[in-house]
């Protein structure tokens, strides 16, 4: 068992471990070197919770360098011991790091399974902050998926959470300029350049305040080449690529940023170099700079063939090869990359590799007077089209759904509010029943307390009795009123009875029917007057059930069977 000295000493370490998490939005090369020097001091001899905690800043940290799998850390285990010890803000941290390293790599199908278990295990468990970093993935997914529509409701709820979060601190600066681009990036799809612009502008104003990661001017950076390659305008997009190269360069946390910025601004300054109105020099200075990112890039890419680096790297030096009429190279650049691309269904790179394959066998037959590389550029373009029609056909049918779910998630509330109004109705109905017995009763009550007294007297009493007895004659509780006002608490609560005997199979028939009398809001005074039996009674029988349900004294019973009559309802509508 811990002592009091280990456990002061186990919070030291647990509050060091936070000052570096709370580190890594903001300067991840400091958080690294911080987390280093902290786990060869104190990480054999720690306990297994500080241990962990340590493993999983490791892994945030390497899922923004992108060597998560480089860690040696068994990242399952690691989730297991936090849903373990319920620590579920933890187990979803790993999980969601993983899929930012799968998204990283290209591989967003099983980027998305994760976030997907996320959301169906832990999501209702985590705190606010962890439900924002969720959103990031949903949005990054829906915009790979092009969901755009689905991609704005997420980056707006995601801005709602962060507004209920209260004061903005560093972590809050950093983020929310991700759902400011996610939002800009919706706009900039549906042809709304006017719209995205203030949101890319006030995220660039946040990446001047203090505090913010490169890694978030970065991202801040990339939405405005987006801006400008959707314009077409390549001048501007590779303008701001070379801000982006400017701000990473020699920046060995952000290396695979850095990498990823080489790759695609040579694409861009393909999509340049094929501008008619460039000058000779400025096409050769093109050529150069192409040629030195390539080598750059060339120094940092790893072996494994499916990673999205290496596949990137195929696809610019495809574009590069093609620009200087080296055809065969380039298509044998493209055979490297599109199968693996085609395998992740990255969708948005396979039609790339369709439209650049198709450009250069057309080129290349062109050149060399070949019919059937011009026939397998017709056949390359037709298979764009279909893809492209293949997408808009799924985009289509996915809105229908969705559309679906939200007609059949509204008539499942209003059909939800108007049973609500029927048992509201049913129990406002017995209520005014029962409520008018009771008046009756307590009317008995006072004329027979009054005939009482007039019994000492002896004059008087003889002329004013028959009036009186005349009165009770017309006020009098039949059986017939007593049997209507239980009839209807019968009709009115056989969903309620079902669902009391199923749910508690402890309570008699006589605790069951019970319910429905309780139900009516009546005090045991009120029942004891209308159907007999005393007061005590009631109050041992409404104590029995309460126990039963295993209630505390605090709940209210009334305000139970009230839910339990409306779920009774449903169960008994008609499917």
């Amino acid at each position: 068992m811990p002592t009091a000295r280990t456990l002061r000493y186990a919070d030291i370490l647990q509050h060091r471990l936070s000052g570096i998490s709370e580190l890594i939005s903001q300067d991840t090369t400091a958080a690294a070197q911080e987390l280093d020097a902290f786990k060869k001091q104190y990480y054999a001899a720690a306990p297994q919770r500080i241990r962990a905690m340590a493993d999983l800043l490791t892994l945030l940290i390497a899922s923004i360098r992108n060597d998560f799998d480089r860690q040696g850390i068994d990242h399952k285990k690691l989730t297991t011991y936090f849903l373990k010890t319920e620590q579920y803000d933890e187990a979803a941290q790993v999980m969601l790091a993983r899929a930012r390293h799968f998204f990283m790599n290209g591989n967003i199908a099983e980027g998305e399974e994760i976030v997907l278990q996320v959301r169906d295990q832990l999501l209702d468990r985590v705190s606010l902050r962890v439900q924002v970093v969720y959103l990031t993935r949903m949005a990054f997914i829906h915009g790979k998926k092009n969901q755009y529509d689905e991609k704005m409701k997420v980056s707006l709820l995601a801005l709602d959470k962060l507004k209920a979060m209260g004061e903005p601190d560093i972590w809050h600066r950093n983020i929310i300029t991700v759902f400011y681009t996610q939002i800009a990036n919706t706009y900039m799809a549906n042809a709304d350049f006017d719209n995205a612009l203030p949101y890319l502008e006030r995220s660039l104003a946040i990446t001047e305040m203090p505090g913010v990661s490169t890694y978030n001017r970065f991202n801040v950076y990339s939405y405005f080449t987006v801006y400008h390659e959707e314009q077409k305008d390549y001048r501007s997009s590779t303008a701001w690529y070379e801000k982006i190269i400017a701000l990473l360069r020699g920046d060995e946390t952000h290396r695979a940023y850095l990498l990823q910025s080489y790759l695609i601004a040579t694409v861009h300054y393909h999509l340049l170099y094929r501008a008619k109105a460039l000058t000779a020099r400025e096409r050769k200075d093109i050529a150069t700079r192409q040629q030195l990112y390539l080598r750059e890039a060339a120094q940092h890419i790893g072996t494994d063939t499916t990673s999205g680096a290496y596949l990137q790297y195929q696809y610019a030096s495809a574009t590069v090869a093609y620009q200087e009429g080296h055809y065969q190279r380039a298509i044998k650049l493209l055979d490297r990359c599109m199968p693996e691309y085609v395998r992740m269904q990255h969708s948005t790179s396979v039609r790339n590799c369709y439209r650049l394959a198709h450009e250069i066998y057309y080129a290349w037959g062109r050149a060399t007077g070949d019919a059937k590389k011009l026939m397998k550029a017709y056949e390359l373009k037709h298979a764009e089209g279909e893809m492209l029609e293949a997408q808009s056909m799924q985009s289509h049918l996915q809105k229908m759904e969705a559309a679906r779910t939200r007609h059949t998630l509204e008539q499942e509330e209003l059909t939800r509010r108007l049973l609500q109004q029927q048992v509201e109705a049913m129990n406002k109905e017995m209520q005014l029943t029962a409520i008018n017995l009771h008046e009756k009763v307590k009317l008995l009550d006072e004329l027979k307390a009054f005939l009482e007294g007039l019994k000492k007297q002896k004059g008087s009493a003889q002329t004013t009795i028959p009036a009186i007895m005349q009165k009770i004659g017309t006020t009098r509780i039949t059986e017939q009123e007593k049997a209507v006002l239980q009839q209807k608490i019968d009709e009115g609560n056989h969903g309620l009875f079902q669902t009391v005997a199923d749910l508690y199979p402890a309570l008699t028939p006589r605790e069951v029917h019970a319910c429905g009398l309780i139900k009516t809001g009546l005090t045991d005074k009120e029942l004891s007057r209308l159907f007999g039996s005393g007061a005590r009674g009631y109050e041992q029988l409404r104590h029995r059930i309460k126990k039963k349900m295993q209630l505390t004294r605090a709940d209210n019973l009334v305000k139970h069977l009230m839910e339990l009559s409306t779920r009774g309802t449903e169960v008994e509508r008609p499917a």
